[in-house]
């Protein structure tokens, strides 16, 4: 599939996420407030969706290299010493993202060997919940490895 069409789909699926959480959380509300029937587990659901979509965000943003960044100073830099500080950036991404793949696997791990659920009345289980961190940083490893290999088609490539 080509990669114009990957960030296509993906933007896409984030976007209905963020319309089934907002559809869910004014649902709530009406229903709480205008029927006093309080949805007991929106506030749960809605929680683990903006989660879960954040952190997929954050590597569809790094695929596409359009994350937010402070360039006062490297913008004033020359183009060789720009390219070093990007690779550098890319490297110390990619091991802060392995980090947080190890830590979030761990921890989804212990949730599931424990078969923690949530206290609502979903029982959600909680390692599926917890699985966000390391998904989300996988994709920002695999974004940031791929960049890396090829950081000139990524600075100009648009999602």
């Amino acid at each position: 599939m080509p990669r114009r069409r990957i960030a296509d789909w993906s933007l896409l699926a984030l976007g209905l996420v963020a319309l089934a959480a907002t559809a869910l959380g004014t649902l709530a509300v009406v229903s709480r407030y205008i029927f006093s029937l309080p949805i007991s587990f929106s506030d749960e659901v809605v929680t683990y969706l903006v989660v879960w979509s954040l952190l997929v965000a954050v590597g569809v943003g790094e695929r596409g290299n359009i994350h937010i960044r402070a360039t006062v100073i490297t913008e004033r830099l020359g183009p060789r010493t720009q390219l070093w500080l990007d690779r550098a950036t890319l490297v110390l991404t990619i091991a802060f993202a392995a980090v947080m793949i190890g830590y979030g696997s761990q921890i989804a791990w212990q949730r599931l060997v424990l078969n923690e659920v949530s206290p609502t009345i979903l029982q959600f289980p909680q390692w599926v919940a917890r699985l966000c961190v390391p998904v989300g940083f996988l994709l920002v490893a695999l974004a940031a490895v791929r960049r890396l290999r090829k950081p000139t088609e990524a600075k100009t490539e648009a999602v």
